[in-house]
């Protein structure tokens, strides 16, 4: 006992296993007691349910019992001769209200629940009532809807009641309720709500039910044991709109009032729309509850103790088998702390996690060493260098045995536009796609055979396939192009793919390799996205011809005519010629045209800053090409750039022979200007060009038309002649052939600023001004 005792305090396994069981028997136990105690008040509660809806069928009964003497008492009025003669008559006769109001006294006294009866007659303004009130013309206001109307009512009447307000239930009645109006007489007859709540206790002995009450259809209080709750709305309760909802006749339910739990019991009115309704606290209706409660709690306590004793016994021996291991474990295990709780659960799980978090390092870096060794494996077989790899051969054999083929089939995937995707998509990226690339397809190839992915290149996957017989299985390209699509659909990636030749045996895959390279070349031909196999590229391989001159010929005669529609059709038909052969065909002859194209053109070399490297990079860029369409625009790109060339090499012929002819033009007018009767006429003449052309041809160089480069050549010389000389302005203007001084003078002025003679006056002033400052200068010097 002291052993389990020192577990029990010490060991948390030993605690929650005890707490355990404690906590199960505590359960049942508690459900045990709770059930039974349950059972004993509902059955008691039951029993009271159907009291209470007995007593408030024998108060519905009696309050129909009022109300149907109520209806008899006011056929009998209604079907009386004088109560008739009364509501017809048209005059006052207070000997007739006399008579009236004795015999409705005498229909009062016989029943003792009637408080008074009225009688008002609307033509004479005539009111008899037996208890003496006034007419309440408040009643006509009342919406009749048949001849028989009942309404609850407070009244106060001065004088009466200590001036307290009655509690009424009225009953109002039509005589003439097929013809109504505002001018019909009205019979009255008010029941006192106490003395129908004196029935109804009389009836039913109820005067311990402290809240018992008739309500009406709309929740309005009809009688109540409390009497200030008379006319009170309670149709916003919650059990009251439960119970209006309901529509049965009778029911009993619990609800919460006021935080507390009630018992709810009504009973509908056969032939009123009347609820009797009981509403008792719950815990009221057991006198004896409490008594009973604590003899429940005093019994479950003793059984909760007994429970303990049973858990600490049961975990006692359920814990033998945890108790040897941890025993075990702990002699082999470094000394654990001296710690008054010992969680010897959470110890096992720590011990047990290392070992499994051991064997799971392990298996990992085994497998991937194993992993490792394969693709090296598979590297040398796809390469044919298997005899130079250094892996023990019993890792080969056991490799071997898992390659056992026969046959053997390699599929080459290339990623297409891998420079766009490397532009798209960062370095980590691209090893991802790599990655999901592989992993697809022997998901899928798999289906057909064992099969082992590969990544040999930054855009080549290759797949090697494992079947029985020297066929590819059906269905192979359907699932390939799935692959395809799946990349495309998920990646935005497009693969084209190589089949292999079929090979046997382990040390043919290469062969099965390099043939799929050389298929998936012609995507070169057949587009991206191509699944290419010996079947579909063979006639390419049949197919010889020699480099087509004759193309190469007409392609550089539309280059020289640089006209670009021809040059598109020639080189349509250079590679629609040279696609009938091979993959390496199409890359050779075109760059073979290439660099025809370059030679046949070399004299355009002698352009200045002319780059000759973008031609060199437009090889570099057929041999890169993936598709046909990418190398038609390199050759028409390429042909563009040498039409360029040949236009600017003629721009540029054409202005160095349009340059000598102007600089011989402005040398004749420098030779020539005196002569009054230079003209372009004359110069073109010895030019042997036409007036209009040179005209233009000499404005386009210069910038100035002849006329103007004329006059500003004179304009120049008569300058110099007027600084040194002493002729007139006249001699000097016929000296450089202009022989009208006004115009001379006109020109001079506007080019110069002055006319002739004041621009020389303004020169001597310089130059005088200038030879003073000279001498002052010097003068300056001397005396320093």
């Amino acid at each position: 006992m002291r052993t389990t005792l020192s577990r029990l305090i010490r060991y948390k396994t030993f605690q929650k296993l005890t707490g355990s069981y404690f906590l199960l028997i505590l359960v049942t136990i508690s459900l045990l007691s709770s059930v039974l105690f349950s059972l004993f008040s509902d059955s008691a509660v039951k029993e009271i349910d159907r009291n209470s809806k007995a007593m408030l069928s024998q108060v519905s009964y009696a309050s129909d019992v009022v109300y149907n003497q109520v209806m008899t008492i006011g056929s009998a009025l209604i079907n009386d001769p004088k109560i008739k003669g009364f509501l017809n008559s048209k005059k006052e006769d207070k000997t007739e209200n006399y008579h009236i109001l004795q015999q409705l006294s005498q229909i009062k006294s016989a029943y003792p629940f009637i408080h008074s009866i009225g009688i008002y007659r609307s033509s004479t303004d005539t009111n008899v009532e037996t208890s003496g009130f006034s007419f309440d013309k408040s009643l006509y206001a009342k919406s009749a809807k048949q001849y028989m109307e009942f309404y609850p009512r407070k009244l106060t009447v001065a004088g009466f009641n200590n001036n307290n307000p009655f509690r009424f239930l009225t009953f109002l009645l039509y005589p003439d309720y097929s013809f109504l109006s505002s001018a019909n007489p009205l019979i009255s007859i008010n029941v006192e709500e106490q003395s129908i709540l004196t029935t109804i206790r009389k009836i039913a002995r109820a005067d311990s039910m402290s809240n018992v009450f008739v309500m009406n259809s709309q929740g309005q209080v009809l009688s109540h044991t409390d009497s200030e709750l008379f006319l009170k709305d309670l149709s916003q309760e919650e059990y009251v709109q439960r119970i209006l909802s309901e529509g049965k006749s009778e029911h009993s339910f619990t609800t919460a009032i006021l935080k507390k739990k009630h018992l709810v019991t009504y009973v509908k009115s056969a032939e009123m729309d009347w609820y009797f309704v009981s509403v008792a606290p719950y815990e009221t209706l057991i006198s004896n509850i409490h008594k009973l409660r604590n003899v429940t709690l005093i019994v479950t306590a003793a059984l909760v103790l007994a429970g303990l004793l049973i858990s600490i016994f049961l975990t006692k021996n359920m814990y033998k088998p945890m108790s040897s291991l941890f025993d075990t474990i702990k002699q082999k295990s470094p000394p654990m702390p001296n710690s008054h709780s010992i969680d010897e659960y959470k110890i096992l799980n720590e011990v047990f996690t290392t070992l499994e978090e051991k064997e799971r390092s392990m298996k990992f870096v085994l497998h991937r060493s194993s992993q490792t060794v394969r693709e090296h494996y598979l590297q040398a077989l796809l390469k044919g260098n298997i005899f130079n790899i250094a892996i023990p051969r019993e890792i080969v054999n056991d490799i071997d045995e898992q390659l056992p083929g026969p046959y053997f089939c390699t599929m080459v995937f290339k990623i297409d536009e891998i420079e766009a995707v490397k532009e798209r998509v960062s370095i980590d990226q691209q090893s991802l796609l790599r990655f999901a690339l592989g992993n697809i397809a022997k998901e899928i190839l798999e289906v057909f055979g064992a099969c082992d992915l590969l990544i040999t290149d930054e855009n080549e996957v290759v797949a090697i396939s494992q079947y029985e017989i020297d066929e590819l299985p059906d269905g192979l390209k359907e699932a390939l192009r799935s692959v395809q699509g799946f990349l495309k659909r998920y990646f935005k990636l497009t693969v084209s793919i190589g089949i292999g030749d079929m090979v046997y045996g382990r040390k043919n895959i290469q062969q099965s390799y390099i043939s799929a390279q050389q298929y998936v070349k012609y995507r070169l031909i057949y587009g991206k996205e191509s699944i290419l196999d010996f079947a579909m590229t063979r006639h390419h391989f049949m197919t010889t011809f020699s480099y087509p001159i004759a193309f190469e010929k007409k392609l550089v005669e539309a280059v020289q005519m640089r006209k670009q529609s021809v040059i598109q059709e020639r080189i349509e038909e250079f590679t629609e010629l040279v696609t009938s052969g091979s993959s390496n065909q199409v890359t050779t002859y075109s760059i073979q045209l290439l660099l025809s194209l370059l030679k046949h053109f070399d004299y355009l070399k002698s352009l200045p800053d002319t780059n000759f490297n973008e031609y060199l990079d437009a090889i570099t860029d057929i041999e890169a090409a993936e598709t046909l369409e990418e190398i038609k625009r390199i050759l028409s790109d390429y042909c563009a750039k040498l039409c360029a060339l040949i236009d600017e090499k003629n721009h540029w012929l054409n202005a160095q022979k349009h340059n000598k002819v102007i600089e011989e033009v402005q040398y004749y007018i420098r030779d020539h200007y005196p002569e009054p009767n230079l003209s372009l006429e004359l110069v073109s003449s010895s030019a042997g060009l036409s007036p209009s052309y040179l005209g233009k041809l000499f404005k386009g160089s210069t910038g100035q038309s002849f006329s103007e480069y004329l006059n500003h050549t004179r304009l120049e010389m008569a300058r110099e002649l007027l600084l040194t000389t002493k002729d007139t302005a006249a001699k000097i203007s016929e000296a450089v052939g202009m022989y009208n001084i006004t115009y001379f003078s006109t020109l001079f002025k506007k080019k110069y600023g002055a006319s002739p003679s004041a621009y020389r006056e303004q020169a001597a002033i310089r130059r005088v001004e200038g030879d003073l400052y000279i001498g002052n200068e010097k003068n300056e010097v001397n005396r320093g």
